[in-house]
């Protein structure tokens, strides 16, 4: 946080706020910390260590030792070392699911998409070896990209992982936050592919939420939800319908009840936890900040200045 006005008001903050009018001065700017994106860090570093024990499992013998732990870690050897890159879809495919269904602040579609994208590449790329081998495509049989090997486990895993921890800190700098002496600021420009702004008038304000959770207090951040009577913010972000079930799907529609099986599994992908609240989404409060008290303070004194006035 700036401790000057000038500083505050000065060219370059002004001009990342685009919806900023002139006669406006800025009490406070600021952005997501990132602290609070640790659940997609989180994510980054289980994503890479599935792969790294994957490569472990496919390359040493067996686990020696007696006890509860040790069975427990040779059953998870054995599982990994017979299964490899199909267990691993199999696992990451779980976790994405628990992901979505958690409907969090980690379970953003691109997030989403990431995680699977990884979880079926190693077994797109094995199955498709196995395809063209059989059926002999290529004349000898020969596959036209280098075979998978277990190596490939140790530059898959760090590479996935440091992508996504990469794009969660680009991610977490594209929001920017301003508080004056006339409306709040949210704005989101993120890689020059996703942009949008939002101005709110203390006039429009009907109350202020600062919300923590256990881990955001250990953290030291929090975020402001700000209502309006439009009800801003105020949404159930979550469905447990699937697009394209149909009640009225007949047997002639749906031979051996194939369309039956498939919105089944529809069903099951979209099924999401229901958050009747308000949703914490970066671009729609102010998201994940330090002393988030303090701020809440700011806007209170800065909105009944406003009204007064």
């Amino acid at each position: 946080m700036a401790n000057t006005g000038d500083h505050l008001n000065s060219g370059t903050n002004r001009n990342r706020i685009p919806t900023l009018t002139d006669s406006e001065q800025i009490l406070w700017i600021g952005h997501p910390t990132a602290r609070s994106m640790y659940g997609r860090y989180v994510l980054g570093g289980l994503m890479g260590g599935l792969y790294i024990f994957f490569w472990w499992a496919n390359i040493s013998e067996r686990p020696q030792g007696e006890g509860q732990m040790a069975f427990v870690i040779k059953m998870l050897h054995l599982g990994a070392d017979i299964t490899g890159v199909f267990g691993l879809m199999l696992i990451m495919l779980i976790l994405a699911k628990i992901i979505h269904f958690s409907n969090g602040p980690t379970s953003g579609k691109w997030t989403i998409i990431w995680v699977v994208f990884a979880a079926i590449l190693p077994a797109f790329w094995v199955s498709l070896e196995i395809s063209i081998n059989v059926a002999g495509i290529f004349g000898d049989g020969d596959f036209p990209l280098p075979s998978w090997g277990n190596a490939y486990y140790l530059l898959l895993g760090p590479m996935f992982a440091g992508i996504l921890i990469a794009l969660t800190v680009v991610y977490q700098r594209a929001f920017t936050y301003a508080i004056t002496d006339r409306r709040i600021h949210l704005i989101k420009r993120f890689m020059y592919l996703d942009a949008n702004s939002q101005s709110i008038g203390y006039d429009r304000i009907e109350n202020l939420i600062v919300e923590t959770s256990i881990t955001s207090r250990l953290l030291r951040f929090g975020t402001i939800q700000i209502l309006t009577a439009s009800g801003l913010n105020i949404a159930s972000d979550s469905t447990s319908v699937a697009a394209g079930v149909s009640n009225d799907t007949t047997n002639e529609e749906s031979p051996g009840g194939i369309r039956a099986l498939f919105s089944g599994i529809g069903l099951f992908l979209s099924f999401k936890r229901t958050r009747p609240k308000a949703v914490n989404e970066p671009e729609s409060c102010i998201y994940g900040i330090h002393a988030p008290e303090k701020i809440h303070l700011l806007i209170n004194q800065t909105s009944d200045a406003f009204r007064m006035s």
